[in-house]
């Protein structure tokens, strides 16, 4: 009989450890995706922060990009960044829930 137990306690440990990680995992998501929304200013920090990763990667002209406009989406709670110097445009989008990520780059932005 102890037998019996003793196999439950071996199947009820690691489904008590994968419900934890579950829990973990939805806790962040709800968080991040359903919590606040980025201030400008961290989003605009997140911004500056890809577009200095991209100018390593990409041509972009003499300097990086300026700040050439900002939009936020409430319903989507992302901040959409448009950096733009002669040579290259760089669009930018941050937010809390998909992280940020380049939006679209023009034509003048070419590979190194």
């Amino acid at each position: 009989m102890w037998r019996v137990q003793e196999v439950s306690n071996k199947i009820r440990i690691p489904l008590v450890i994968i419900a934890l990680v579950f829990a973990d995992f939805l806790d962040d998501y709800l968080f991040r995706c359903h919590g606040r929304p980025l201030s400008r200013e961290e989003a605009f920090e997140r911004a500056n922060a890809k577009l200095l990763r991209f100018s390593k990667k990409f041509v972009v002209g003499d300097s990086l990009s300026k700040l050439n406009e900002e939009q936020y989406d409430p319903q989507r709670k992302e901040w959409m960044f448009t950096f733009e110097n002669s040579t290259c445009s760089v669009i930018i989008i941050a937010d809390r829930c998909n992280g940020t990520d380049i939006g679209g780059i023009s034509k003048g932005c070419t590979v190194r």
